[in-house]
């Protein structure tokens, strides 16, 4: 968000609303009177990282390492985020190999002084091992421009916060926070763009936003679901809505967003829509005015207006600042790339997209009087959904995502980097890895997604996240880019019994469950066509009630005319999901019970059964 300083919107909201619109006039200003940088051209990053713990869970210690570490990192809405902003460098054959370098260096900083503390950075879309209750507020961020801006969004929302996903399986979640986003990292690309070409580059990176998503996908998981393939994109849209439900007949557009139209006419146009369309949710105390600096030949810092595009989450978003040499600049910065699978990948992807930006071809130059703008905003939502499995209307023509890339990208990005002076040998590096990973159909997406299975299949959902995250980690510090990674060998035993694997991580979740007043009949019958033994009884507001074993409905007197509340067991032994494994199949066999149910705030979570525990552990 950039500001520190920021109050609520009802604070000082006139005030703040005059100095916005005042920035606004002074960017069209400057923009009629060609006051912006000229013959430079810079290119930046932001790396965004999760923290875990020796568990592969997330770690609430962000705040306190960050005392430890360079201004370049900064926090996240999340305790288990962090953010490294790196140097803006010149566009020239040297961009990314200064970029790579920074960037491992700051990474190597912050694995040091993680590791005195035993956490572990990890670059990735979206954590596996993320639960539902690492959302709850303790694990916000204690700085108050988070809680003002959740507060803000959720009272313009006027209700809590709803992700609706569905992907091979299907996540429906609630929250009273924005804190959904802190489900999200990123690998964010900055490119310097002249203002008297703007809109057609603006217009071109929306155009291949589609393909170069479907190249770096890497998040297909949320809590233990398979879902998009860049679930990202769904899940940061639908956190930060603050669209109620029941104004959805209308045309408003999501805070997050792909947009609307091409641009057409000068930059501040976005702008002067994101004002139009989005409401303020913070401000902050302005003091300069801009028309008044730009009488007195100085360069307007348009605070209010940074302000406010830091509330707008474009995949495409136009930002505007001031460079080290103090002239005003634009750039884009593309925020639809996710982080990792490792430092390899996200260089080659900065490349790609960088070529691609640089290479663009003279007859996309007027993209919006030839093709839909509906076109590129489909192809950017096929590509979040499938990837590489994705086919692409691309000029008329449906063509399978790594034919695109493979056929007519990738010379255009060759063109691209050449032209910006990038030696040969390492355009052929880095788009080798793009290359690759079509040609093998493997992104960190699609090789997340085939390990989760086949884990999953192994040893139930709980443990594929965790062996998954592991796995990521060892495969991030070997350096290698992901379509080199190879499947992790599901044959092995999985160690337990260690005394540090909980019950949440192992227990099963796609449970059957019943209501009360069901029959007897209909409990018989779903515990014999599932082949359960145990079938947990919920009341109407979703609590955990009782159970229904298959011993006490045998024991059933006149089951014909009674309903579940009436044999069920109602004192049960329960169990939260941060219960290590090896107390849990204690408890499981001193009570001589046939089941143990995970429950969070009265309602089921998870179950786990002896049955399980003789799995995991033998003969226990």
């Amino acid at each position: 968000m950039g500001e520190l300083s920021v109050k609520p919107a009802a604070e000082s909201r006139n005030k703040f609303i005059r100095a916005l619109v005042r920035d606004i006039e002074a960017l069209d200003q400057m923009l009629h009177e060609g006051l912006f940088e000229k013959g430079q051209q810079r290119v930046g990053a932001e790396q965004e990282i999760f923290l875990a713990n020796g568990l592969g869970q997330p770690s609430k210690e962000g705040p306190g390492l960050l005392e430890v570490l360079p201004s370049a990192f900064t926090t996240e809405i999340g305790r288990y985020n962090l953010e490294v902003n790196l140097d803006p460098f010149s566009l020239d054959g040297q961009a990314f190999q200064k970029t790579e370098k920074q960037l491992r260096e700051m990474l190597g900083i912050l694995d040091k002084e993680a590791a005195a503390r035993g956490i572990f950075p990890l670059l990735t879309g979206i954590l596996p091992t993320l639960r539902r209750c690492h959302l709850e507020l303790q694990y916000m961020t204690p700085q108050i421009r988070y809680s003002i801006l959740s507060e803000a969004m959720r009272r313009r929302r006027g209700s809590d916060f709803e992700i609706h996903i569905q992907g091979a399986d299907e996540l429906i979640a609630r929250l009273d926070s924005v804190m959904f986003e802190a489900c999200n990292t990123s690998w964010q690309m900055h490119l310097q763009i002249p203002p008297e070409l703007f809109a057609e580059q603006y217009n071109w990176a929306q155009w291949i936003a589609g393909p170069v998503l479907a190249a770096c996908a890497n998040s297909p998981l949320l809590f233990g679901r398979e879902l998009w393939h860049e679930t990202r994109i769904a899940l940061f849209q639908q956190s930060v809505d603050t669209r109620s439900s029941n104004n959805h007949v209308r045309n408003k557009l999501s805070r997050v967003g792909f947009g609307q139209n091409w641009l057409t006419g000068l930059a501040s146009n976005l702008f002067k829509d994101n004002i139009s369309r989005f409401p303020l949710l913070l401000t902050s105390e302005v003091k300069e005015d801009a028309l008044e600096v730009l009488e007195k030949g100085a360069v307007p810092q348009l605070r209010a207006l940074r302000l406010h595009n830091g509330t707008v989450y474009s995949w495409n978003r136009p930002c505007y600042g001031i460079s080290d040499t103090g002239f005003p600049h634009l750039r884009i910065e593309c925020r639809y790339v996710p982080a990792g699978p490792s430092i390899q990948d996200e260089i080659a992807n900065f490349a790609f997209w960088i070529g691609l930006m640089k290479g663009m071809p003279e007859q996309y130059g007027a993209l919006c009087d030839k093709i839909p703008f509906q076109m590129a905003k489909d192809n950017f939502y096929r590509a979040a959904r499938s990837s590489l499995c994705s086919v692409f209307n691309w000029n008329g023509h449906q063509i399978p995502a790594p034919a695109l890339i493979l056929e007519k990208l990738l010379p255009i990005a060759e063109d691209g980097l050449a032209a910006i002076g990038v030696d040969s040998q390492e355009i052929a590096h880095h788009l080798g890895i793009i290359e690759r990973r079509a040609l093998l159909r493997q992104n960190g997406a699609l090789w997340i997604i085939q390990n989760f299975r086949n884990l999953s299949d192994c040893y139930g959902k709980g443990v594929a996240v965790q062996e998954l995250t592991a796995a990521i980690m060892e495969k991030q510090r070997s350096g290698a880019p992901v379509h080199e990674w190879e499947d992790l060998d599901c044959q092995r035993y999985y160690e337990v019994g260690n005394g540090k694997e909980t019950v949440g991580r192992a227990m099963k979740t796609d449970l059957f469950t019943i209501s009360q007043e069901e029959p007897l009949e209909l409990v018989a019958s779903i515990m014999k066509w599932k082949n359960i033994r145990h079938l947990p009884v919920e009341d109407e507001d979703g609590k955990l009630a009782g159970l229904i074993t298959s011993t006490n409905l045998k024991e059933a007197e006149d089951p014909e005319n009674h309903i579940a509340a009436d044999i069920m067991v109602q004192q049960l032994i329960t169990a939260n999901e941060d219960m290590p494994l090896a107390e849990g199949a204690e408890l499981i066999k001193r009570n001589g019970i046939g089941s143990l149910l995970i429950v969070k705030d009265g309602k089921l979570v998870g179950i786990l059964t002896d049955t399980d525990f003789r799995r995991l552990y033998g003969n226990y």
